[in-house]
């Protein structure tokens, strides 16, 4: 795994920006510190490198990787698998490889088929800088899912390309640029900065599925993959074979891989599968708390495939002092801080590994989270418009019924609405209104929905197309952020078997009555989880360890919080009213209410203004 630089310039020489270039290469040196590389066409573009070595670990996998013509330039971050018969096919048209990376059939293949066959055939986790000489255009892409970051940032006089953000709003283009107050609502409402957006003004995070092609007249934006709100075909392949198929397919490496490993479901499948193909080390954190420590059914799982199993037993004291790490490890804002316990285990197993899989997407792709069972009634709530909605809800109020129209219901207009503000951090749909000065723009990927045929219909189907189609574009790109962020920080490049072209497709198959039974949410991979262990150890009620952010607010943060938050740089601070601010202070230290997450959001924002906005 690496990290990518650049910048095109639409009329000027880029010679003078070399020493931006270096500065970012030295910056990101956790994402690759195997080597790195610059390469320019001496006119107008400019592209750096950092390489995480995996696959041919000599010289002729580092890039900026070049044609053997000379016209064609590519940075690649990521993985590419299944590409061997990609690679016979380029030698069969005359194409001689000097390495066996992936990245060298990526470049020919850009070359030989365009960058619209490619991204709509090519499996993997990318984001990819590619730039013809011939033409002086470049094309940036990222992959379906949006496993692997990619951060823009545009002007009058070019644009700027990055694997971190940072990189972003330090150059000479951006740097002056004032925040994007809307992104900073969506930020406090979701806990990262949604995509297509970004917190300092003209500048995104590239949508996954998406692709720009950038000229010397501008850059137009491209949609290559849209994942199904309807279902749609037949599967042709069984869930197992395309699990089996789709790991071995991601141990392909010339370097240690292992498996993260939890006492859920999603990873003790992936790391199943794995072992049946290598030796394997598998890795997990524990904690002293019983009700919150999956290291026992982790080790139950790995006694059962049989992988070398690692376990790290950590304190509080530990994820404390995880906390700085966290600053400097998101380059964006961000208030998932789950990201800490991510942190902790992604340094422990690069310890031993350079790659390790991940069981991510499991629960977004097979309605697996618990609030997915409660929503087909929720949703049904919206074939009544909102005047009955309203007297409903009165009705149900003053008869002491258990309510089944929740005051949620009264403040959206349909269902996605609703659904998506399920997903918002605890105590932001409460206290934004009040709290915030500013708009809150709603995330790209609601707005896109709107666009799609069929979802305004109240069907239970609909209800739950809907939902998981909410899931996959918006909640897993928390997760990956996260998972990418915390294991690149420790050199560590995690891949995403559930997350696989044909994981994506055949999940596209499915309806909720596939995935939910018996009051078991994404039960095909249970079912067969359960098929290679026991049902006792899979069914168990799930754990996870949670990190214990409202007390440490109260305790042994709270000054640091307190200090920061109610004394925000000049920027920030005209943003938020200063009396509902102390508002929230006094009822969460109190304790007579839990905003520990909001508090935290704010709290990693100004943590992020101070590290990465005005860091010198």
């Amino acid at each position: 795994m690496c990290g990518i630089v650049g910048i095109f310039n639409y009329r000027d020489n880029v010679e003078s920006q070399r020493t931006f270039i270096d500065w970012s290469l030295q910056s990101m040196h956790h994402r690759g510190p195997d080597s790195n590389g610059v390469w320019t066409n001496d006119r107008n573009y400019i592209a750096g490198f950092v390489r995480l070595s995996i696959l041919d670990l000599s010289e002729n996998g580092n890039q900026p990787m070049l044609s053997s013509c000379g016209n064609y330039a590519i940075s690649f971050n990521g993985e590419m698998y299944h590409t061997s018969a990609f690679k016979c096919r380029l030698q069969k048209e005359g194409v001689t490889f000097k390495s066996t990376t992936d990245t060298e059939v990526l470049l020919y293949a850009l070359i030989q088929w365009g960058e619209e066959y490619v991204l709509e055939n090519f499996d993997g986790l990318f984001a990819f800088a590619f730039y013809n000489l011939n033409t002086n255009s470049l094309i940036l892409a990222r992959d379906r899912s949006g496993i692997k970051p990619l951060y823009i940032g545009h002007s009058r006089q070019g644009i700027v390309y990055s694997s971190q953000y940072d990189h972003i709003i330090k150059h000479p283009y951006i740097q002056s640029n004032p925040l994007h107050t809307g992104a900073v609502g969506a930020y406090l409402s979701l806990g990262y900065v949604p995509e297509n957006t970004g917190i300092v003004s003209s500048t995104f995070l590239l949508p996954h599925g998406y692709f720009l092609r950038v000229n010397n007249t501008g850059f137009t934006k491209h949609r290559f993959f849209n994942y199904s709100l309807q279902p749609r075909g037949i599967a042709s392949k069984s869930l197992e074979q395309i699990i089996d198929e789709n790991v071995k397919a991601q141990l392909v490496s010339d370097v240690p891989v292992g498996t993260f490993m939890s006492g859920g479901v999603d990873s003790p499948l992936v790391a199943y599968f794995a072992k049946k193909h290598t030796n394997l080390q598998s890795f997990t954190i524990g904690v002293d708390d019983e009700k919150m420590d999956e290291s026992e059914a982790a080790a139950a799982y790995a006694g059962i495939f049989n992988t070398e199993h690692l376990c790290q037993h950590i304190t509080e004291k530990d994820l404390l002092e995880t906390i700085q790490d966290n600053i400097k490890a998101f380059s964006e804002p961000f208030a998932d801080f789950s990201s800490i316990p991510t942190l902790v285990l992604s340094k422990f197993a690069r310890r031993k590994v350079t790659v390790a899989l991940s069981g991510d997407g499991g629960d977004e792709l097979f309605w697996g989270y618990p609030r997915n069972l409660r929503m087909k009634q929720e949703g049904m709530v919206f074939k009544q418009n909102k005047l009955v909605r309203l007297l409903n809800f009165g009705k149900e109020k003053l008869s002491g019924a258990k309510r089944t129209t929740l005051k949620r219901h009264l403040k959206v207009n349909d269902f996605p609405a609703y659904y998506y503000k399920s997903l918002f951090i605890h105590g932001a749909e409460r206290w934004l209104p009040e709290l915030y000065n500013d708009e809150v723009e709603e995330a790209f990927f609601l707005k896109e929905l709107y666009k799609e045929p069929g979802v305004a219909d109240v069907t239970e189907q609909q209800v739950m197309n809907t939902l998981r189609k909410l899931e996959f574009d918006i909640h897993l790109q928390r997760i990956l952020i996260k998972v990418d962020r915390a294991s690149m920080y420790h050199s560590l490049e995690v891949r995403v078997p559930l997350l696989s072209n044909e994981m994506i497709d055949y999940s596209s198959t499915l309806q909720f009555q596939d995935c939910i039974k018996n009051g078991h949410g994404k039960y095909n991979l249970k079912e067969l989880l359960i098929k290679k262990t026991n049902e006792k150890l899979v069914l168990q009620p799930k754990k996870g360890f949670v990190i214990p952010i409202g007390n440490w607010l109260r305790k042994e943060l709270r000054k640091d919080v307190e200090d920061k938050v109610m004394n925000m740089p000049s920027e920030l601070h005209p943003l938020f009213k200063r009396k509902e601010l102390t508002e929230v202070f006094k009822q969460h230290m109190s304790g007579t209410h839990d905003w520990g997450w909001l508090l935290w959001s704010l709290y990693s924002l100004v943590n992020w203004h101070g590290e990465h906005r005005n860091a010198k």
